[in-house]
């Protein structure tokens, strides 16, 4: 689940309420905005109050991160201040970095993470074992630009953002629409060039009406949010998530959500392990750079 919001007054009461509605749809994880170059890192007055409860209830928090990479010493110090940050012993268990700024391509993307791995002046890097989630354009083919191999270099993860209706392709609505659209990512990031290191995918899947971006209107109905779960699995995506926008007119529907917590493969762990649907699935992959 992305939680698309800003968060900057501590309020306890939120973090429990999202936290309480997280585990009764029995979600594993919730991404939570919580940088920006513009803003830098905002997100300690949602995460002081969010870590502890979320953490308690087995739930994982990925801090979501939106870079332009202009200056990317800057916007790797938001990355690192905002993994970095502690409350009650408890930090993020993950960054997901959406790369669709200003600059997508090397040599800024590369410095950006090299950064976060690595370290700059001043501030000690996360090294090779920390999650990182990079957050891309969906079909590599359209963005020959697009720096993904570094991304495959440095992240553990990909998750691109298959948001089939916002295509506004009617090849692309109704359940065989859904299953092209995803099978067409998969296909690509298994290419050498798009993804050397072979890393797993988690889809970010679409869960709002995409017609004010000109896509196909409508939501996704509860036949293509499945069919985008079953073909997730088919494919060997290691995870699914959704993403639904701020506007409470425009969030997930009653249908939408009623098909994601009903489906009977993504399943919590009861147990000491990681939740089957979680994206940390893979927490101790070290990156290879």
């Amino acid at each position: 689940m992305i939680f698309n919001g800003d968060w900057n007054d501590p309020d306890a009461d939120r973090a429990a309420a999202i936290v309480d509605a997280a585990v009764r749809a029995d979600l594993s994880h919730l991404y939570i905005r919580i940088a920006d170059s513009r803003h830098h890192f905002y997100g300690a007055s949602a995460l002081q109050d969010l870590l502890p409860i979320a953490h308690a209830h087995g739930l994982s928090i990925i801090g979501w991160i939106e870079p332009m990479l202009d200056d990317p010493t800057s916007d790797t110090a938001d990355a690192l201040a905002a993994a970095q940050f502690e409350e009650q012993g408890q930090r993020l268990d993950g960054l997901a970095l959406t790369i669709e700024g200003d600059s997508t391509s090397d040599p800024n993307v590369g410095q950006y993470l090299s950064g976060i791995r690595g370290g700059i002046q001043g501030m000690n890097g996360l090294g090779d074992r920390y999650l990182l989630i990079a957050s891309t354009l969906p079909t590599p083919y359209d963005h020959p630009g697009y720096a993904y191999a570094t991304m495959s270099r440095f992240c553990q993860v990909f998750a691109p953002m298959v948001y089939w209706r916002a295509t506004g392709l009617p090849q692309y609505s109704g359940r065989d629409g859904a299953k092209a659209y995803v099978d067409t990512v998969f296909q690509q990031f298994r290419d050498p060039g798009v993804n050397p290191f072979k890393r797993p995918l988690t889809i970010t899947a679409q869960t709002y009406d995409a017609a004010p971006e000109y896509g196909t209107p409508g939501a996704p109905p509860a036949d293509e949010i499945r069919t985008s779960m079953n073909e997730t699995r088919t494919q060997g995506g290691i995870s699914w998530s959704y993403y639904r926008l701020a506007n409470a007119d425009n969030g997930v529907t009653e249908e939408e959500q009623q098909a994601i917590t009903a489906y009977p493969f993504w399943q919590r762990d009861s147990g000491a392990g990681i939740a089957a649907k979680a994206l940390v699935a893979l927490p101790d992959q070290p990156v290879a750079y």
